[in-house]
C-alpha cells in the first residue's frame, strides 16, 4: 500500500485593487485577478503482489485548504485497511520536497505506525531523483556524454543498495562540486540531495520486495482530480466552491460516491413519543 502527496496549481479568483481616480467607462465594479496557487492531492493505492496498482483512493484540498486534515484522512483510511490486513507493507512515496515529507511524517510516525506491528517504508519517487541527477551529469561529462552516465546511474539505483554511496563518490571525486551553471551549482545540489535522503533511496531493496518506486498514482490524481476540471480555458475558482468540487470529484474517482451519498442523503432518525390519552 503506497501513500503519496503532491501539489498542483489551481487558477484562483482574487480581489484586485481599483485603479486610483475616476473609473473608466465599463470598468468592472469589482476588479479581480486570476492567480495560480498550489493545491494538494493525495493518494492511498493498493497494489498486488507484483507491485501493480489495483485501486486508488484519492484526496484533495484547495490552496487555502487544510493539508494536515487531508493527511489525517489518509492515515485514518490506512489504519482501517491495516486493521483488516495487518500484513500489508506501507510505503510513503513522493518527491523530495521537505513540506510533503513533514506532512506525511506527522501522521505516519505516531500510533499505530510507531510499533513493530506495521512496517512503514519511505521512498522518494525514482524519477524525481533521476531528474535531480541529470544536471549534475551534464556538468561532470558534458551534454554529449551525460545521457550514458545518467543511464548507468539509473541502473545502479535500481539494482544496488549501495548506489547512493557510489554516485556520491563519483560526484565528490569529480572536483566540480561548486561549478556554477547560471545561478545553480548542480553537482553540489545533487550531493546535498543524496546526503539528505539517506533512508529514502534504496530502490534495489524495494524492487526485491516488489514494491513500487514511482509516484505515478498521485501525479495522475493531480491531472484527473484538478487539471481536467479546474484548468479549463478562462477558469478561476474561489476557495469554498473549489473545495466542494474537489471533494465531490475525489469521491467519484475513488469509487466512493454511492457510499457517501447513502450517508449524506440518509433521512435523520425521528423520535416518536407516545402521548397518554
Amino acid at each position: 500500500m503506497t501513500v503519496s502527496l503532491d501539489r498542483v496549481s489551481v487558477p484562483m479568483e482574487e480581489p484586485r485593487a481599483k485603479p486610483v481616480g475616476r473609473p473608466k467607462k465599463k470598468a468592472p465594479k469589482r476588479p479581480i485577478a486570476r492567480a495560480f496557487r498550489m493545491a494538494y492531492c493525495g493518494t492511498v493505492t493498493l497494489h498486488d503482489e507484483d507491485g501493480e496498482a489495483i485501486h486508488t483512493i484519492r484526496y484533495g484540498t484547495m490552496p487555502q485548504g487544510d493539508p494536515q486534515s487531508l493527511c489525517m484522512g489518509m492515515s485514518d483510511d490506512v489504519t482501517t485497511i491495516l486493521a483488516q490486513r495487518p500484513d500489508l507493507l506501507v510505503v510513503l512515496l513522493c518527491d523530495g520536497a521537505k513540506e510533503m515529507w513533514n506532512l506525511l511524517d506527522a501522521e505516519f510516525t505516531g500510533a499505530p505506525f510507531d510499533t513493530h506491528k506495521y512496517v512503514v517504508r519511505r521512498l522518494i519517487d525514482f524519477w524525481h531523483v533521476v531528474e535531480k541527477l541529470a544536471p549534475a551529469a551534464r556538468v561532470l561529462v558534458g551534454d554529449a556524454l551525460a545521457k550514458p552516465l545518467l543511464a548507468r546511474w539509473r541502473t545502479l539505483l535500481r539494482n544496488a543498495s549501495s548506489a547512493r554511496l557510489t554516485i556520491l563518490g563519483e560526484l565528490r571525486a569529480s572536483g566540480r562540486e561548486f561549478v556554477r551553471v547560471g545561478d545553480d551549482e548542480p553537482v553540489h545540489e545533487a550531493i546535498t540531495y543524496l546526503d539528505n535522503n539517506v533512508e529514502r533511496l534504496d530502490y534495489a531493496a524495494a524492487r526485491r520486495a516488489n514494491l513500487p518506486i514511482g509516484s505515478g498514482s498521485v501525479e495522475a490524481t493531480c491531472k484527473s482530480l484538478v487539471n481536467m476540471r479546474m484548468k479549463r480555458p478562462g477558469a478561476r475558482w474561489k476557495t469554498r466552491t473549489g473545495e466542494h468540487v474537489i471533494q465531490l470529484r475525489a469521491l467519484a474517482l475513488s469509487d466512493r460516491w454511492d457510499g457517501a451519498m447513502d450517508i449524506v442523503l440518509k433521512l435523520p432518525a425521528v423520535r416518536i413519543h407516545a402521548v397518554a390519552a
